[in-house]
């Protein structure tokens, strides 16, 4: 075996053309053949767990058809391409198409829309992702969204709690609509319009991650909480998602008695991986669709579709450890001008990359084992999935409510909203809220050229998620119904039907002109923050300012302003007057208003703050020296060493764009080039913050899982400028709060009553790297 203990190291002559011979064609496909081989005959002896048994809904029988009922017989071990076309069609003959699909009905086209002729010849066309993005053309319409639609008679509860099973590379781009679930409602919503890249604060990192960005613009207890958690518990608390939003597979249903015999301890044990608290945790979660009262969503993606786009997502493995990612690179990059040379079935072959990332071990079966409680990529026997690809099709058909598929992405969102996100009127009539525009565009996309794609994979196929996607792909159906609720309409459409049917389409506006009313964005608004007419009689929320944009250090603070405007200020300047410019500021402000050549009119910049700190400490001229020296005497200015990774030439409008919503911070002047050490000379603002600060007094971190799982009433939110832990908790328990949450970025404190202990990890979904909290009933 070689040393990596994949194969035992031969190779061919370097000579030799990468083109394999028949008998080498067969002996790389002897390992599908019997891994399709293992798919019939695991189906027929676990007969999915459902043997000769009906489902819940719709007459499907879990019964298995005789051609997987054997085992193949040597004949049948021919072209693995035939025989998983015909696992295929024995997977989804299995179960029955619902009778409700009319055999003249519209069926997907590959842009995910209904069939030519029923939407608009000008709708948008799709992106490289599969995703239909908005256009000024038109609006995107669910037409399912309203009582008279049968399919609306037996809908499931509105979800308490809802488990986003982010299965990598299937749709980050969903975070838009279980975050408008929380943070929107009828006449106010969030704009989704913003950049996806969200910038770590404290440090100069930044990452395309619009989970994080959208949250930090609008966090949970401020836009969420609100509308979720009911006043003195008057009404049901929905907590909306929790779990986080990391690719966090589903936990395995496991009580006491059965942790230590079953397989996921096991291979965790035999891994190393299952030390304290590791198994306690997983002891102690259960199964969120089977234990505990947890709304599961999930979308699926083509399983070869999946891995190419993991392939060019920095090779996206979640689940390997860090050796075991070494050496995927290691086979998977591009290995210079010559012959790419990788391990594939234990011999050294010539390939391409992808292919290479495709076949390496632990790779293929992500989708299944989510579903069964193993990370995306199997790091631990690095096994193809085949043998979790029971129980997790057993999942999908009799468990999930709502299944989402990557490649028909705006059906999956009108169906999402269908099913969960209806509302009950004063006279217990049901009605929806129309989704949100952003919902339908693609948020997180690659900007990598794809050169290799699913046609270089050559005979590699992911069989158990291939399987799987089938079954997906029948409860799709079954979840959809005899006709599609997508469409796309022209603006000169719905003015046409608003003009037949003043009733019609409620959320649909006409201005003076008999035009539809085209709501703007905050960018359109010029509105970097706080909540403004949208044009159109609703509120868009811009949300809150992100100190984590800028370069600044943590001793530096963001304030909206009453026009809609985040500035960058030292609070202690602020309170003395000298930041911003009023009628009210003192002489000394007016004096170095006519002394210096501010770059604000309204207000300092941090470049002027920075250059009034360097003449105060290390003055050159006299007058400069009599000008600001009550700077230092006053404890405004830290002397110390000249910064040198400052840039003195930034401007107003450059730490001003940085906070518009649709700017990549951390591409951005004012964030690469603004970075002051703690001994340079500079303000003296408010005392740092990181997040490793020693906690006393009862504070703890918050952890999306595996924290307490408290909440309640959000009834105050404090801005504690440059306070923190003791300013917080003080404020807490003089307004006789039961808990106390502060956030660390916002410097904001959340006051908490009617708490509520749910005595499991499935925490509320917020910007948990930053949250803190004290529980105050017991902390006295």
């Amino acid at each position: 075996m070689a040393a990596n203990g994949y194969g035992d190291g031969g190779s061919r002559p370097e000579h030799h053309a990468p083109r394999r011979s028949p008998a080498m064609r067969l002996v790389t496909a002897l390992p599908l053949i019997f891994a399709l081989a293992a798919v019939s005959t695991l189906l027929t002896y676990t007969t999915l767990r459902s043997s000769s048994r009906d489902a819940d809904e719709g007459g499907v029988t879990f019964s298995v058809p005789p051609s997987l009922a054997e085992p193949m017989t040597k004949e049948e071990q021919s072209p693995p391409s035939d025989r998983l076309a015909t696992v295929m069609s024995d997977t989804a003959a299995r179960y029955k198409r619902p009778a409700s699909i009319a055999a003249d009905a519209p069926s997907p086209n590959t842009n995910g829309n209904i069939a030519a002729g029923s939407i608009a010849a000008d709708a948008p066309s799709p992106n490289n992702e599969g995703n239909v993005t908005a256009r000024p053309g038109g609006m995107h319409l669910c037409s399912c969204l309203r009582n008279d639609d049968p399919r609306n008679d037996h809908l499931p509860d509105a979800p308490k709690r809802v488990r986003w099973l982010h299965i990598p590379k299937t749709g980050t781009s969903f975070i838009s609509t279980l975050w408008s679930y929380a943070a929107s409602t009828a006449d106010r919503y969030i704009d989704l319009n913003i950049n996806s890249h969200a910038c770590i604060n404290y440090s100069n990192n930044s990452y395309s991650m619009f989970d994080f960005a959208l949250m930090r613009r609008y966090p949970w207890e401020v836009y969420g909480a609100r509308n979720l958690i009911p006043r003195n518990h008057e009404g049901p608390m929905r907590l909306g998602l929790v779990g986080g939003t990391q690719h966090v597979p589903l936990s395995p249903p496991i009580n006491d008695g059965e942790l230590k015999t079953s397989r996921h301890y096991k291979r965790k044990a035999d891994s190393g991986n299952c030390k304290p608290p590791s198994c306690t945790l997983l002891k102690q979660w259960g199964s969120e669709v089977e234990d505990r009262n947890i709304t599961v969503a999930a979308f699926f993606r083509q399983p070869e579709d999946r891995i190419v786009s993991a392939y060019y997502d920095g090779r996206h493995s979640s689940g390997f450890l860090s050796e075991v990612y070494q050496k995927l690179v290691k086979a998977s990059v591009p290995q210079g001008f010559g012959p790419h040379r990788c391990e594939l079935h234990g011999k050294l072959t010539t390939t391409n990359p992808l292919e290479c990332f495709a076949n390496f071990p632990g790779i293929a079966g992500c989708q299944t084992r989510m579903l069964t409680g193993e990370s995306c990529a199997d790091g631990d026997l690095q096994e193809s999935g085949l043998d979790s690809l029971a129980r997790a099709i057993d999942l999908v058909m009799k468990h999930l409510d709502f299944v989402g598929m990557q490649d028909d992405w705006n059906e999956s969102i009108c169906q999402f909203h269908r099913l969960y996100m209806s509302k009950l009127d004063a006279e217990g009539n049901r009605y929806w809220d129309p989704p949100l525009q952003g919902e339908f565009s693609n948020k997180h996309k690659s900007k990598k050229k794809k050169v290799l794609g699913v046609e270089h994979l050559k005979s590699f196929k992911d069989v158990a998620d291939t399987v799987l996607f089938e079954a997906v792909k029948l409860k799709f159906e079954r979840m959809v119904g005899g006709e599609r609720c997508y469409k796309y309409a022209s603006w000169e459409e719905l003015r046409e039907e608003k003009q037949a049917d003043d009733g019609a389409l409620p959320f649909v506006k006409l201005d003076g002109n008999g035009n539809v009313c085209q709501p703007k964005t905050c960018s359109e608004l010029g509105k970097q923050c706080g909540e403004w007419d949208d044009g159109c009689g609703r509120t868009i929320i811009c949300g809150m300012c992100d100190p984590g944009r800028t370069g600044l250090p943590s001793t530096w603070r963001v304030q909206c302003t009453a026009q809609g405007q985040c500035v960058d200020y030292c609070p202690p300047w602020a309170e003395k007057g000298y930041w911003f410019l009023t009628d009210e500021s003192p002489l000394v402000k007016k004096n170095i208003s006519r002394a210096f050549a501010l770059q604000g009119e309204k207000h300092l910049s941090p470049v002027d703050a920075v250059a009034i700190c360097e003449m105060a400490c290390h003055p050159k001229r006299i007058e400069q020296r009599d000008a600001f020296a009550g700077f230092v005497s006053d404890g405004m200015c830290q002397c110390g060493t000249p910064s040198t990774t400052f840039n003195r030439s930034l401007t107003v409008e450059d730490f001003s764009t940085i906070h518009d919503l649709d700017t990549m911070c951390g591409e951005h002047p004012a964030r690469m080039t603004s970075f002051l050490l703690e001994n340079d000379t500079q303000p003296i603002c408010c005392p740092y913050y990181h997040t490793k600060m020693d906690l006393t007094g009862g504070w703890k971190r918050l952890f999306s899982i595996g924290s307490a799982d408290l909440e309640g009433e959000y009834f105050d939110s404090i801005a504690m400028v440059c306070g923190a832990f003791a300013e917080c908790e003080a404020e807490a328990r003089r307004k006789e709060a039961e808990m106390a949450v502060f956030d660390m970025l916002n410097s904001l404190c959340h006051l908490v009553r009617n708490v509520v202990d749910f005595d499991d990890f499935y925490t509320v979904t917020k910007d948990n790297q930053n949250r803190f909290f004290v529980d105050l009933r017991t902390n006295s």
